[in-house]
């Protein structure tokens, strides 16, 4: 039975973990572009457009946007206006 209980302690502790996924970060890429993604289950293209923002202070044009056919692969290439 003591068995079960740290089975379930263990449950818990990892899906407490997942919800508070670490976000990923922007990166720089050549000619003034960024990239970023916003992948799996604590992230969603809302994440994607937050950091976007975050990063430029005059708005930004969406360059490329992917998602996988599963919908759990998903990022974002932009450029700031």
């Amino acid at each position: 039975m003591k068995y079960v209980g740290l089975i379930l302690l263990g449950l818990i502790a990892g899906c407490a973990q997942l919800m508070s996924g670490q976000e990923q970060p922007v990166i720089t890429k050549k000619d003034g572009m960024f990239y970023t993604t916003c992948s799996g289950a604590v992230e969603n293209f809302g994440t994607c457009n937050k950091k976007a923002m975050a990063t430029c202070a005059k708005g930004y044009s969406v360059l490329d946007k992917f998602q996988d056919s599963n919908g759990t692969i998903r990022s974002l290439t932009f450029k700031c206006n």
